[in-house]
């Protein structure tokens, strides 16, 4: 895998990471945008289970570009990049949205980082290719 597509997918790493550690210890920061009400201990424990999600994405990432065959790692890649788009960005503006009461601003945004961070995932995965071997 070249280099610039290793940093991407560092970088997609760290925004994971971030995530986690937002979610874990202090999800009131993410919980505000959602009107839920008061942070429960049940609310506290649902958001700590997505973060277990986003740990589950760090490391499935981290395997995939230890994997020797690009063919392999966009298979991977690129089944990420849908959960984003067509999971988390769409079910949110198509349902969820409207459920929770978000504002409209919040679920635009939410669902736009969400709908970036696909694409660009589908644009790592468009551009990984094997090394042509020597002749």
């Amino acid at each position: 895998m070249r280099l610039p597509l290793r940093v991407v997918l560092w970088i997609y790493i760290a925004f994971n990471v971030l995530q986690t550690i937002v979610l874990s210890f202090t999800p009131e920061v993410v919980d505000r945008a959602y009107r839920g009400g008061e942070m429960t201990p049940i609310r506290h424990f649902q958001w700590y289970a997505i973060a277990g999600y986003h740990v589950l994405i760090i490391a499935v990432t981290c395997v995939a570009m230890s994997l020797k065959r690009a063919a392999d790692r966009r298979k991977i890649i690129v089944i990420n990049a849908l959960m984003y788009i067509l999971w988390d960005s769409a079910a949110q503006v198509i349902h969820w949205g409207d459920a929770i009461g978000m504002s409209t601003s919040d679920l635009l945004i939410n669902a736009g980082v969400s709908f970036t961070v696909g694409i660009i995932l589908l644009v790592v995965a468009r551009l990984d290719r094997d090394a042509e071997p020597a002749t």
